[in-house]
């Protein structure tokens, strides 16, 4: 069946229970149907073969799977929607999130629908980014972990997956090249993972010091503003860990980083879009310039922010 919906490097496919063991990317599976109830369950795949692969799955079906990924390679999971299914002996619940090594088999049951998203990294990868997460040596990162999110660490990951997604269906995927959304997805992830106790302990408590490193990363972020920086560029590059930049920006600016680099994005529209009557641009021309990504939600957040919609300013209109 396999019916291929979009480009080479981010397809959804379509499967029948039998041909459940190509739902993984970069693990091939053996399937058993254990029964014939089910029907079509779909998966999104994106990514770069043999390098990173990140699936979005929707598995309807009664099946037994076996089988291995691929050699030097980690999988995180997360888990939206939970049913009668377990990985490895973990009951896939709502809000599981289940890391599994290098090296790891995996036996799978399902019985009911489950939803959930799957990233399959390299080992370095994966050390990396729990690195920039925590701000620790990565010594001993890529160890199996599984737990069950608390609420407040579910609506987290659950809108960086949503974003992550969200613009992956609106951009083309490079080959080789991680988008910075689904890095910062997975940046929440291994935050989560690696578990407070283990951030707070190399967090800065020092107001001035914060001070200092919301400054740093704000020099870097004006200066960058058209080119799509993600919270993890930001991060590597200021050498600050994921948490440290969460604090630092809230301590000095009352927002956090994301939220920071939203509203300068819709600043700096405001201040084009007022000179850019006399220029002849447009608002799609403004937006594009300043990094932003979704036009829509642009219009509603400057309307939120501003009390007019882009148009009026372009025009020189008046707030309603």
């Amino acid at each position: 069946m396999n019916r291929l919906l979009h480009s080479p490097f981010s397809q959804t496919i379509e499967l029948l229970p039998d041909e459940l063991g190509d739902a993984a990317s970069m693990t091939p599976l053996e399937v058993d149907v254990l029964s014939a109830r089910g029907g079509l369950s779909r998966i999104r795949k994106t990514g770069s073969p043999g390098g990173w692969a990140f699936d979005t799955a929707a598995l309807d079906a009664h099946v037994r799977a076996r089988g291995a990924f691929q050699e030097g390679h980690v999988v995180v999971l997360t888990v939206m929607k939970g049913g009668d299914a377990a990985i490895n002996g973990v009951p896939l619940q709502d809000g599981t999130m289940l890391m599994l090594p290098d090296g790891a088999e995996i036996t799978a049951s399902i019985r009911s629908e489950v939803l959930y998203s799957a990233s399959v990294l390299p080992v370095d990868t994966w050390r990396a980014i729990v690195g920039i997460a925590t701000g620790e040596e990565t010594e001993g990162v890529d160890r199996g972990h599984a737990l069950r999110q608390k609420p407040e660490d579910l609506a987290r990951t659950s809108g960086s997956l949503a974003y992550a997604i969200d613009w992956l269906d609106r951009q083309p995927v490079l080959e080789s090249v991680m988008p910075g959304p689904y890095l910062d997805y997975l940046g929440t992830v291994a935050a989560i993972i690696a578990g407070p106790d283990q951030i707070d302990r190399h967090l800065s408590r020092s107001v001035r010091q914060r001070q200092r490193q919301a400054w740093l990363a704000e020099e870097l972020i004006r200066a960058r503003l058209h080119e799509q920086l993600s919270i993890t560029d930001i991060c590597r590059e200021t050498r600050i860990s994921r948490r440290q930049l969460e604090y630092a920006f809230q301590t000095t600016f009352g927002v956090g980083p994301a939220e920071y680099l939203r509203v300068l994005r819709l600043n700096e529209s405001r201040r084009l879009l007022k000179m850019g009557r006399a220029a002849q641009s447009s608002v799609t021309e403004i937006a594009l310039g300043v990094g932003v990504t979704h036009l829509g939600r642009f219009a509603q957040h400057y309307r939120y922010l501003f009390g007019e919609t882009p148009q009026q300013t372009l025009r020189g209109g008046h707030r309603t």
